[in-house]
């Protein structure tokens, strides 16, 4: 009876080894797949399409400080899932940038290089650029007349003021240069700027006629309407955007989007300052872009130099374009073929002014493409969609500024690297959740920074100029 217990439990033991083993080996063979195909998934989510997006050069200016944050540079959908590498004899990194504040003994170039690397160490894109940083700034030894152009990022002129500011005046955070001989000129004019915007346009509305537009005779006027003021006649909307009037007498350029006026009568005030009617004799069809001569049917820059630039154009900021893009995007030939028509036109007539082509911002991260755009889940409300095409237009820009018939006389200005998207587009707090009072961030505006976001645009202006013009 002992012997057969003892048999009973020898076999019992053997068995259960037997399917421990089995279960081991079932166990790891279990491993081994889920392993493998965590490989495989792993793998595609890392590798698929991460490209870091670096201009050739970027500026920093003594005294200083600059950040160049990883949001604005790497193509991920979450580039925080990845290990982040900066190398740069200069400055610190940090989680969410890269930040420099340079004194005089930095003046010079470094290389600056961020690399992307998965979990496995393995480097899944990487770039390299020169940091050149800007000492001992001096006023440009002759005048400079700069215009700034673009859509709706443009058309309140919030960078180019800020930028005029840093240049030209004294105070302030950070505190301005004072330098006397810098303009800023444009149609548009607010806290001693100039500039030109019109919300909505892009490259082929500053190559074509533009939208429809209206000359019309004025008498009486008391007080003139402002520059984008909104009248009314026969149910049609009008923009003002040019004014052209002596004692009460003259003419104003108006934009109609939805038919032309009457052949005589009084427009009624919707919006804006100015008399809240004006009263017109007639009117005749112009041309809704400033640079279109509804006369000769063509291009026309120098027109607008002579009247609203002091008859000088020494550098140009373009500024487009949000309008008129798709999600995904990668063929961007009509539009660089529109660029290209106003750049040889300015060049032809002013050879010795510079282009500065200004790449776009990544837009808001949390939010705001749904806020403006719903979710149809393609075109702008499709988030990730139009923060590679963003990348992919930058890079376009670049190459477009790197090519024969324009290097000598275009340069791409990065600005997506120096701005926070995370943080400086409009925003505001929400419950988390309905049954939760919690608040969290959610973006209220897609594309559009907040002051704070236009302040960056026009950091990286003021660093642009310096570096080639106060130096």
């Amino acid at each position: 009876m002992k012997t057969h217990k003892k048999k009973n439990i020898f076999a019992c033991c053997i068995l259960l080894c037997c399917v421990a083993g089995f279960s081991a080996r079932a166990q790891d063979r279990v491993d081994d797949i889920s392993m493998e195909t965590i490989k495989q998934t792993t793998g595609a989510i890392l590798c698929h399409k991460v490209v870091v997006s670096l201009p050739d050069t970027v500026y920093a200016v003594v005294g200083d400080t600059l950040q160049l944050f990883y949001r604005g540079i790497i193509q991920a959908p979450n580039p925080y899932f990845y290990d982040i590498l900066v190398t740069c004899a200069k400055g610190r990194q940090y989680p969410r940038y890269f930040e420099y504040t340079p004194v005089e003994s930095d003046a010079g170039t470094t290389s600056f290089t961020i690399a992307v690397k998965d979990a496995g160490n393995n480097v899944v894109s990487q770039k390299t650029c020169n940091l050149v940083t800007i000492g001992a700034v001096r006023e440009p030894v002759k005048a400079i007349n700069v215009l700034c152009i673009g859509d709706s990022l443009t058309s309140g002129g919030a960078w180019c003021r800020e930028a005029h500011r840093r240049l030209t005046q004294s105070g302030g955070i950070p505190a301005g240069l004072a330098m006397t001989n810098i303009s800023f000129a444009g149609r548009i004019q607010g806290d001693g700027a100039g500039w030109e915007g019109n919300g909505g346009w892009s490259w082929r509305n500053y190559v074509t006629t533009g939208h429809p537009a209206y000359r019309l005779q004025v008498s009486g006027v008391v007080s003139p309407p402002a520059l984008n003021a909104v009248y009314t006649n026969s149910g049609n909307k009008f923009k003002v955007v040019e004014i052209n009037i002596t004692k009460g007498v003259g003419d104003i350029r108006c934009i109609g989007h939805e038919g032309a006026p009457s052949t005589a009568g009084e427009l009624q005030k919707s919006s804006g300052s100015g008399d809240d009617v004006l009263r017109f004799s007639s009117y005749a069809p112009d041309a809704g872009n400033p640079f279109w001569s509804a006369a000769k049917d063509q291009l026309d820059i120098k027109s607008y130099v002579d009247k609203y630039c002091h008859g000088q154009l020494d550098v140009v900021y373009f500024l487009l374009s949000w309008n008129g893009q798709t999600a995904h995007r990668t063929d961007f030939t009509a539009m660089l073929a529109d660029a290209k028509i106003i750049f040889d036109h300015i060049h032809a007539v002013y050879p010795d002014a510079a282009i500065k082509l200004m790449g776009i911002q990544v837009p808001s991260v949390n939010g705001g493409m749904g806020a403006n755009y719903g979710a149809t889940g393609t075109g702008y409300a499709d988030t990730y969609g139009m923060v590679v095409t963003a990348l992919n237009l930058n890079r376009a820009y670049q190459d477009l500024a790197h090519t024969p018939a324009y290097i000598g006389f275009v340069e791409f200005v990065n600005i997506s690297a120096q701005f926070d998207s995370e943080n400086n587009m409009p925003e505001r707090n929400v419950p988390v959740n309905t049954r939760n009072a919690k608040t969290e961030k959610r973006g209220i505006n897609g594309v559009h920074p907040s002051k704070e976001g236009y302040d960056q645009i026009a950091d990286v202006v003021f660093r642009n100029f310096v570096a080639k013009y106060c130096r």
